[in-house]
């Protein structure tokens, strides 16, 4: 997956929660190195969110933190996201 772009995925033959089948769907997501707080744009404050998780355990709650998905929360997560200041994705 490239930085800084858009993906579409595309499901078909889906179950739905009341049982019937047969229908599809799709949803666009965005991939930004370094969005922290997920807001389409890399800026001190994701800096500042990153650095505040260094050396805690990777959880369902910080894991966006983990920025070179390493499974840990370091200092290199910190740098990579500090080289993405100021990156965005295009407008939708």
């Amino acid at each position: 997956m490239a930085n800084q772009q858009y993906v579409t995925i595309s499901v078909n033959d889906v179950t739905a929660a009341d049982g019937s089948t047969g229908g599809s769907g799709s949803v666009r997501i965005g991939f930004l190195l370094g969005d922290a707080n997920q807001n389409r744009v890399v800026t001190v404050s994701d800096l500042a969110q990153v650095n505040a998780q260094i050396a805690q355990v990777v959880t369902v709650s910080n894991y966006l933190k983990d920025v070179n998905a390493s499974g840990t929360l370091t200092v290199a997560d910190k740098g990579i996201a500090n080289t993405q200041i100021t990156k965005a994705l295009p407008a939708p």
